[in-house]
């Protein structure tokens, strides 16, 4: 049995498995939008579109009218929405569905992004700009552009947070990436609301 088969049906039974401690609708909304850059940083780096998540939502047999009910990936509510503005709230059942599709998807783009943390940790060991090579310049730039044009202006981080969350959340992907990817996202998202 291949990993990418092993990591769907071990991630798919886990996202069906009922929680003992459900996050709050406050940390709800916070682990929605760090779903949304981890989504940002993969689409930055890979071909990654839309309909990527209603494919993969079918291929592991997950209900895709939660994936489509899931609006952030198309229109980044989570990133642009204003205190005012009234916006559907993530879901437990959305959350767990997503982790397990982004990484399902990470794992499949695994041989990019090992590629991209190899560069990065070899041109920081030297000392240089991670800017200075094609794969990581461009991974940045496409980021760069992803998140101006989807974040309000008055939320925006400026060089140089913004590349340092830009290669922090490429890092994260290559953990992602790996058979048990998922818990590693949950948990992550959990420690994320604190």
């Amino acid at each position: 049995m291949s990993s990418t088969v092993e990591m769907s049906i071990s991630a798919t039974s886990w996202a069906e498995f009922p929680l003992t401690n459900v996050p709050t609708s406050e940390e709800l909304k916070r682990i929605n939008i760090h779903l949304d850059l981890i989504l940002l940083g993969l689409e930055a780096l890979t071909n990654l579109h839309g309909d990527s998540l209603i494919e993969v939502a079918t291929e592991l047999s997950l209900q895709t009218t939660i994936i489509q009910s899931w609006l952030p990936w198309a229109q980044r509510q989570s990133l642009t929405s204003c205190e005012g503005q009234k916006s559907t709230p993530l879901k437990v059942e959305e959350a767990r569905s997503l982790i397990v599709i982004i990484c399902y998807l990470c794992q499949q783009n695994q041989e990019i992004i090992r590629r991209a943390v190899i560069l990065l940790e070899q041109i920081t060991a030297q000392n240089k700009d991670p800017l200075g090579l094609a794969l990581l310049s461009n991974y940045f730039n496409k980021f760069d552009r992803l998140y101006h044009s989807n974040v309000s202006e008055n939320k925006r981080l400026e060089y140089p947070q913004l590349s340092k969350l830009a290669f922090k959340l490429l890092v994260d992907l290559l953990f992602y990436s790996t058979i048990n990817g998922h818990h590693r996202l949950w948990l992550a998202m959990l420690d994320y609301t604190r």
